[in-house]
């Protein structure tokens, strides 16, 4: 039986590992641009006006105990590769997450702010910039400590 499968998947073997990896952190950040602009152009609504303070509060938290692990990271010996996994993986991310979500939900606010929302909107902003910085120390971590394209746990 003839399948078409393999005619369209030789040419994704034939690439290198780095023009792959290019290809797939390329797609990445355009779907996540894709989403952030769609969320901005979601009308606006106070719905979520309750999630806001915990996530901000969290987002800050959570890029706090990124930054600390990313530095742990460095002084590790024994199971780094589940302290990468856990950090890139979960707790950057989720700091991100939290902090744009509190940006999102005031983004039509920040022409007349109280003043714990305007607190709220800068933990956000600490959390985004914590989180940004440990996914950078992470992966000058992994650029500095690991083979290119090991599989984890090797």
């Amino acid at each position: 039986m003839f399948s078409i499968v393999p005619a369209i998947a030789a040419p994704c073997f034939a690439m290198s590992d780095a023009l792959r990896l290019t290809i797939q952190v390329g797609a990445s950040a355009v779907l996540v641009i894709a989403v952030l602009v769609f969320m901005w152009k979601l009308p606006k609504t106070d719905r979520f006006h309750g999630w806001a303070p915990p996530l901000a509060l969290c987002s800050a938290w959570a890029g706090l105990i990124g930054l600390v692990l990313a530095v742990l990271l460095w002084f590790q010996t024994v199971g780094q590769d589940a302290w990468v996994v856990s950090v890139l993986l979960f707790v950057a991310p989720a700091s991100l997450c939290m902090g744009v979500l509190v940006l999102w939900i005031y983004r039509s606010d920040e022409d007349h702010l109280e003043e714990t929302v305007n607190m709220q909107m800068t933990q956000a902003r600490v959390g985004i910039f914590l989180g940004l910085l440990t996914v950078a120390l992470g992966y000058a971590f992994v650029m500095t400590n690991k083979e290119p394209f090991t599989p984890v746990g090797m």
